[in-house]
């Protein structure tokens, strides 16, 4: 390393003297790094020209649709009774409904009387149904477990399992759901599944299915336990805890070791003269706090904190105890079966004691089953009525209460014909002379939407024709999105070259505020595509698209180019814009909307066969494909396009170009430094001898 010595001997500022000379040396470098810019900027223009270009190539995309041409208005006699609408590309029609027997009705099934057992206390649809049972008119039927829910993602080789807890196993099967990525699994319990099965394991929890299961994939399971066992870590200053709501009474056990290691065993006892409440209570009979079997709140005596460790002085934490709780819950479950355009749809529910009305019916609305069930607090019933109007169930009712007591029982819903419920009927109409029926009052014919809204016997003319207003607008867009394209890429163009102003060096930069470098940047930016060969060859090209004649068999010999119809150039001959003579384009609409079709989206094998939006489509693909080859997309690198790789050759120049300017510096403050050693020296040599002659 060289060591620097700057001007001591000398008292020249040689800092200042190198800079100065690396200023010199680093001309040719600030040329490459603004010829490095330059083409940066040219890259990101040539890239924002092309944004404009897969903008304008979505337009002639639809363009090339059908449907863009073919408009169609429809218009009804009587909008009262029949509406409609209709979609681009269907036909000129004439439709008659002559008669409308029937519309579609939806079938809707209600509770036969009041829920309640009295008028004047009505069920609270919002509290648990545990709490509520006695307000029912009708006594509930509990079932005990515990109700629980798992979502499972699967991994390669890993078995799928519910992990159960010692001594915890699975019960009430036939209410147990398996779903797959959304797909119904039937549960089984012993022997081989087959496809569409999968056999679960009560003891263990394990899944094991007939289909192979993709890693990754979703199991969602809905399914019952004999017990809850949950572990739950309390200080001494826990008063409370909390476990589900609606509990078993008799069945809720706390195990936990004391101190000096023993096990403690506690459990509950209903009290004699609340049944809503029970003592939590050791083997001896003595009582440590109490539990609210409604809402599973356990609440501890101050003879419980008996049982932690003592609190010494240097502990950091309070003293704990490690909870084992054993529970039971009151639970009961029900089945739903729909026929919908779908399918027939079967759905279990299991429903928690702690689970409200409210809930229960959000369950069954947010289902698949494709119904929606309400309760009506005037008139103390519940109704559900399916979302889909038609019969879907040629041989019965289109709503089915499969499993359970709680819909037909609690609730007072009734199976079959019998009970109070509207029937689903389908739409029965005569339209053309045909009678037929619909399972939706809301159905489509030939790209016609028909609404019916009232049984007639009044014929009722639904007409589709050309909607030549559409298709001018459409027209007209396409020629306001051309002109903005054109007009962008003219600008770009003839954008004026400012040759005096390069892309500045750090040292110009310092030297300027930011508004400054941006006007500067601005003006040095302009021009860097002016006379580009390849947007001016695109201009070009899509000029001789616009003008050059479709000749197509079917197309009137008198519409064969786009000036023919009123699509002309502005007045304006320095632009490629073009103009409507809005009356001339109307009339050629009017007069043949199938050779302006031709005109524009007619196909061929050579391009004067094609139409002008083929040409144009063909034109600006090409011209994207020569400006990626040029500049690449935001997911190309430097090595796959032309730019790309002149910067690249840049870096290196760059690179070496800015070695060879450290090497030079270090051999200036070489050169230095052994300038000043010898002016020491001298000097030296000079106060030596001079103490001669004093």
């Amino acid at each position: 390393m060289v060591m620097r010595v700057t001007g001591l001997a000398s008292g020249m500022n040689i800092d200042e003297i190198v800079e100065n000379m690396m200023k010199a040396q680093s001309i040719p470098l600030n040329k490459i790094k603004q010829q490095k810019t330059l083409l940066e900027w040219q890259r990101d223009s040539y890239r924002e020209m092309n944004t404009l270009l897969l903008d304008f190539r979505s337009q002639l995309t639809n363009m090339k649709l059908s449907s863009f041409y073919r408009t169609r208005s429809v218009a009804s006699t009587n909008e009262d009774i029949v509406s409609a609408t209709v979609a681009s590309g269907a036909g000129q029609s004439s439709y008659t409904i002559s008669k409308i027997s029937s519309l579609a009705v939806a079938e809707s099934r209600m509770t036969n009387s009041g829920i309640s057992k009295q008028s004047s206390n009505k069920v609270d649809t919002t509290k648990s149904l545990f709490t509520v049972q006695g307000a029912f008119a009708n006594e509930m039927s509990w079932k005990q477990g515990s109700v629980e829910s798992k979502s499972i993602v699967t991994k390669e080789g890993e078995p799928i399992t519910l992990g159960l807890a010692d001594g915890v196993q699975i019960t009430d099967l036939e209410n147990m759901t398996v779903e797959v990525n959304g797909i119904k699994y039937t549960v089984i319990d012993s022997g081989t599944p087959k496809s569409g099965e999968v056999m679960v394991n009560k003891d263990t929890g394990e899944l094991t299915f007939g289909d192979t299961i993709a890693a990754n994939s979703t199991v969602k399971v809905n399914y019952v336990t004999d017990k809850k066992v949950e572990n739950k870590t309390i200080t001494k200053d826990t008063t409370q805890i909390q476990l589900k709501g609606a509990l078993v009474a008799g069945q809720i056990k706390l195990s936990f070791k004391d101190s000096a290691g023993t096990t403690i065993e506690l459990s509950d006892k209903p009290k004699e003269d609340n049944s809503k409440i029970g003592e939590i209570i050791d083997k001896d009979k003595n009582k440590f706090g109490e539990i609210n079997y409604e809402t599973g709140v356990i609440t501890f005596n101050s003879e419980f904190s008996n049982y932690f460790p003592a609190e010494t002085e240097n502990s950091e934490e309070k003293p704990k105890l490690e909870l084992t709780i054993t529970s039971q819950q009151n639970y009961f479950s029900f089945g739903l079966t729909t026929h919908t355009s779908k399918g027939q749809i079967d759905e279990k529910f299991l429903i928690q004691g702690s689970e409200s009305l409210h809930s229960v019916m959000s369950k069954v609305n947010n289902s698949k089953l494709g119904v929606t069930m309400f309760y009506d607090s005037y008139s103390d019933k519940v109704t559900m009525t399916r979302k889909e109007t038609g019969v879907y169930n040629e041989n019965g009712q289109e709503i089915e209460f499969t499993d359970g007591d709680f819909l037909t029982q609690v609730l007072g819903f009734q199976n079959g014909d019998s009970g109070n419920y509207i029937k689903a009927e389908n739409a029965t109409f005569t339209v053309n002379g045909l009678e037929t029926s619909r399972q939706s009052n809301t159905f489509s014919i030939n790209g016609v939407t028909f609404t019916l809204k009232k049984t007639t016997d009044t014929p009722v003319t639904i007409n589709v024709n050309n909607d030549n207003d559409k298709l001018y607008e459409n027209i007209k867009s396409f020629v306001d999105k051309y002109n903005e394209l054109v007009e962008k890429i003219e600008k770009k163009l003839s954008e004026p070259k400012y040759k005096n102003y390069l892309p500045l060096t750090d040292d110009e930069k310092e030297k300027l505020s930011e508004t400054q470098q941006e006007k500067w940047e601005n003006m040095a930016k302009s021009g860097i595509l002016r006379n580009d060969s390849i947007l001016s060859g695109l201009v070009t090209q899509m000029r001789t698209a616009i003008y050059s004649a479709v000749n197509q068999d079917d197309l009137d010999s008198a519409m064969k180019s786009l000036s023919a119809i009123g699509i002309t150039t502005t007045a304006d001959f320095t632009t490629a814009k073009l103009e409507i003579n809005e009356s001339k384009l109307k009339a050629a609409i009017e007069k043949d909307p199938n050779s302006i079709e031709l005109l524009f989206n007619g196909t061929g094998a050579t391009d004067g066969q094609k139409g002008v939006i083929q040409r144009l489509y063909d034109k600006v693909n090409a011209t994207m494909d020569q400006l990626k080859e040029r500049a690449g997309n935001s997911y190309s690198v430097n090595n796959q396009f032309t730019i790309g790789r002149q910067l690249d050759d840049l870096d290196d120049r760059i690179e070496r170009f800015e070695d060879r300017l450290a090497d030079l510096e270090t051999r200036y403050y070489s050169q230095f430094t052994a300038m000043e050693q010898a002016i020491q020296k001298a000097n030296s040599q000079a106060a030596y001898l001079a103490q001669f002659f004093q």
